[in-house]
């Protein structure tokens, strides 16, 4: 293929180029230098078939005809190396239906040709082995069969094990083929493909096919299906340009077959049990062409090793039709061809204006390695596919190549050109990313980027990375001027250690998407896998790499907008260094982090940050049901540098601790600091703990704290006008030996309603005064103080008696004295006791 449909736009830059290596898939197969047998009639039919040999050409004519059909039925049928077996049909035919009786294989090393538009049916249930001489000159489709038997209307049978009988041949078309148990193997051996990258070892560049003639290939809009057993492509390579491939590794039922505008599409629904589909040394399958093509790949276990690919590429303007794989158990995409230029794939690309193919992938168990990938990318105006994973145990996204680290194990949907991304979908029980494996949706031209959509119903664990390279992480990007997509995972547990991320970011002009997390469980993220690299959720706009910006023409000033991230979880925990971050290092605002949460732990540094250099600072809600806990140097921060404003923070919780060298910050340079609102019934903070809104050379914000369950913000608050005893709240086993109490009582003080008048006078009225009681006046005149000062130096001093009683007089002065006089003394010296 030529480039002549690719955007003028280099693609040089995209550094993030995704293969991988693999372990070697050994089969047992046969001899290298196998005996072929010839093409011998076994003459079971009405009109039995002849064969004509003319040097190496053998030209099969006669067969029993039905309608628009051709039967033909030999005892052994195998091409020779540089053999021709020619079907010298009408060309009225439509389908030329041969069946083997015999009890030898099939070996295709040569030529297979037949007259006209026919579709031909090759039906061997011993085995069919396509050499790499092997070649197919058809005008319909081609179908290579272990089958026992087609199948037509009205239960009829063309049978390859039951041919004693006089066949009953249909004339219509058939409908399905037959296994019965252990059908015989299907294998394509060849050199590989030759297909490359326009820019080597790049794999977001387009994708070179090359003009080679090995392989089977069938002519444009056909089928080229091969079904059968184990189905095993060693290097071979199949082509059928805008057509079908239809590959299906059947251990017994029944295959639908239906015919459409693009050959023939098989269903499986009649298949109870299926065996292994395996493609190694650089094997393909590839429908690309000008729209309209499609691959089903069926079986028990697929397999996908040594730079083998699945491709369809979109050059036109049609819409292309989908890439989809059924694995009853699992699937496997591992590593790179030893060369280490192209890793094993599962490949949509759209060239062309027209909509590229969807990726759909069904499986117990999908495992991504060394490198190889799983992509559907746009690198022009034409919309991307999509990618839709559906896994119900677990996924695996791990590593990077052992031989080239520029190769990512990744499953990705990208815009690189004026084309949208397509979304990707991944929902497993189990999903595990680890060893800088990453699962992304990006947009590198004018287009906006895919959603990526993670549903995991166990959990998620996203650990650790490739020093060479790059975190794992679950990421949407944008580069250029395009918005990225946004990114939504729900699971019950969600774990991000040793440097794994989740993130959007944001490297150009574009708006990083958004990301909302919805962990029924919880979220724990800890550790970095360098300086720099913590655990985390993550948001931001950044520079663009340098080498972008050479072949992009990129400016290394951040113009781009970070997005907002959204976390639902009963816990959160950020531990050693984690971080959920939302940053603007430019002149553009930061996003804003709100986490609904039961409780937030963060501890070693852990933090939670809206920060920007000089737009405005982003803001951070927080609210727990129970506690929010910062512990060892954590911090909640919502920040600005230069002329930009703080963000702001709403706290709200249970409780809330801050706890050795922890804080809590939404602080300003130039610009105002922001507000910190606090919501809480306990607030505990250490000494060297601190809260502050500060700004250092603009206006201070405001620190608030309320306790949640009173809103006084809005109106005075009225008391009660029955205030609590409290007394009455204490349990006490002897409620009358209450002693050493001071009492005061009365209606004076505060009003009950706030609106009211203040009074300032205070009555107190002793109920336990009887009325009759009768207090002794006490007089003392000025002269008897004066005669009294006269004496006391020579009186000697009295020692300090406590007080046990007072004495009121007439003038409403109250006395304390040792005893009182009168009746008052007794009564109250008389000592109370509690009986039963």
């Amino acid at each position: 293929m030529t480039l002549k449909n690719w955007p003028s736009i280099s693609y040089r830059f995209l550094a993030v180029a995704v293969a991988s290596s693999t372990q070697l898939l050994l089969f047992g197969f046969l001899s290298s230098k196998p005996a072929f047998s010839q093409i011998l009639p076994d003459n079971t039919l009405a009109v039995p078939s002849q064969v004509t040999i003319d040097g190496n050409v053998h030209t099969i004519e006669g067969g029993t005809e039905a309608g628009s059909n051709l039967f033909h039925s030999f005892q052994d049928f195998s091409v020779p190396t540089g053999s021709e077996a020619f079907f010298n049909n009408a060309t009225t035919v439509e389908n030329i239906l041969t069946r083997v009786t015999g009890g030898n294989i099939s070996n295709i090393d040569g030529l297979i040709r037949a007259n006209g538009t026919a579709n031909l049916f090759l039906l061997n249930p011993n085995g069919i082995v396509f050499r790499e001489n092997a070649r197919l000159d058809v005008g319909g489709s081609f179908f290579a069969t272990t089958a026992n038997s087609l199948v037509f209307e009205n239960g009829l049978e063309f049978s390859a094990t039951s041919a004693n009988a006089q066949p009953l041949l249909s004339v219509s078309v058939p409908l399905g083929l037959q296994f019965n148990q252990n059908p015989g193997a299907i294998r394509v051996q060849g050199t590989g493909h030759n297909f490359s990258f326009a820019v080597p070892g790049l794999a977001l560049t387009p994708i070179i096919r090359g003009n080679g003639d090995s392989g089977l290939r069938v002519s444009p809009g056909q089928t080229l299906a091969l079904v059968g057993g184990e189905v095993t492509l060693e290097g071979g390579t199949l082509r059928a340009e805008q057509g079908r491939i239809e590959l299906g590794s059947v251990a017994e039922g029944r295959v639908g077959l239906s015919p459409t505008g693009l050959g023939w599409m098989l269903d499986y629904e009649g298949v109870p049990s299926f065996q292994d589909l395996r493609l190694s040394q650089r094997a393909a399958a590839d429908v690309s062409g000008e729209g309209g093509g499609a691959i089903q790949m069926v079986g028990r276990q697929v397999t996908l090793g040594e730079g083998s690919v699945v491709l369809i590429q979109n050059i036109g303007l049609q819409p292309s039709g989908s890439i989809r794989i059924n694995a009853s158990e699992s699937m496997e995409v591992l590593g790179l061809r030893p060369d280490a230029t192209f890793q094993s794939s599962v490949y949509s690309q759209t060239l062309g204006t027209g909509r590229g193919g969807d990726i759909a992938i069904s499986t117990r168990q999908l495992v991504v390695r060394d490198g190889a990938e799983i992509a559907a990318r746009t690198l022009s105006p034409g919309q991307g596919g999509n990618i839709d994973l559906k896994v119900s145990e677990s996924v695996e996204v791990l590593g990077v190549s052992p031989i080239d680290p520029r190769f990512i194990s990744t499953i990705s949907s990208n815009a690189l050109g004026l084309g949208d991304g397509g979304n990707t979908t991944v929902s497993t029980a189990r999903l595990s990313v680890r060893d800088g494996g990453l699962i992304s949706s990006a947009t590198f031209g004018l287009g906006t980027g895919g959603k990526l959509t993670v549903n995991a119903t166990e959990f998620i664990e996203v650990i650790g990375g490739d020093l060479r390279t790059f975190p794992s992480s679950l990421t949407g990007q944008t580069v250029t001027v395009g918005d990225g997509g946004d990114l939504t995972i729900d699971t019950p547990r969600l774990v991000l250690q040793e440097g794994g991320q989740v993130t959007t970011s944001a490297f150009g002009s574009g708006q990083a998407g958004s990301i909302t997390i919805n962990a029924t469980s919880s979220i724990e993220a800890s550790g970095s896998l360098l300086p720099g690299f913590p655990a985390g959720v993550t948001s931001n706009a950044q520079p663009a790499p340098e080498i972008l910006q050479q072949n992009l023409g990129l400016s290394g000033v951040v113009s781009g907008t970070s997005g907002d991230v959204t976390i639902n979880t009963p816990v959160l925990s950020l531990t050693d260094g984690a971080q959920v971050t939302v940053a603007n290092p430019g002149t553009g605002n930061a996003g804003s982090v709100q986490v609904n949460a039961g409780s937030i732990f963060l501890n070693d540094e852990g933090g939670i940050t809206a920060a920007t250099a000089s737009g405005e600072g982003g803001n951070v809600i927080l609210r727990a049901d129970d506690s929010l806990q910062l512990r060892r140097a954590s911090q909640i921060t919502a920040e600005a540098g230069g002329t930009g404003n703080g963000g702001n923070l709403t706290l709200s919780a249970d409780t809330i601790a801050l706890l050795e060298g922890s804080t809590i910050s939404a602080n300003a340079f130039e610009g105002r600091g922001g507000n910190i609102q606090i919501a809480t019934q306990g607030l505990f903070l250490s000494p060297d703990s601190n809260i502050t809104a500060s700004s250092q050379l603009g206006v201070d914000g405001i620190v608030t704290v309320t306790d949640p369950e009173v809103d006084t913000s809005s109106a005075l608050v009225s008391l009660s006008d029955n205030p609590i005893d409290p007394t009455t709240q204490i349990v006490s086993t002897c409620a009358i030996a209450e002693e050493n109490t001071f009492i005061v009582t009365g209606n004076g003080g505060l009003p009950a309603d706030p609106t009211g008048i203040l009074r300032g006078e205070d009555v107190w009225v002793d109920t336990r005064l009887s009325e009759d009681l009768e207090v002794a006046p006490i007089e003392a005149s000025t002269s008897e103080a004066e005669d009294s000062s006269e004496e006391d130096s020579s009186i000697e001093p009295q020692p300090l008696v406590e007080a046990t009683g007072w004495q009121r007089h007439e003038n409403g002065t109250v006395e304390l004295v040792v005893t009182p006089q009168g009746q008052l003394g007794n009564r109250w010296l008389e000592r109370p006791v509690c009986r039963d």
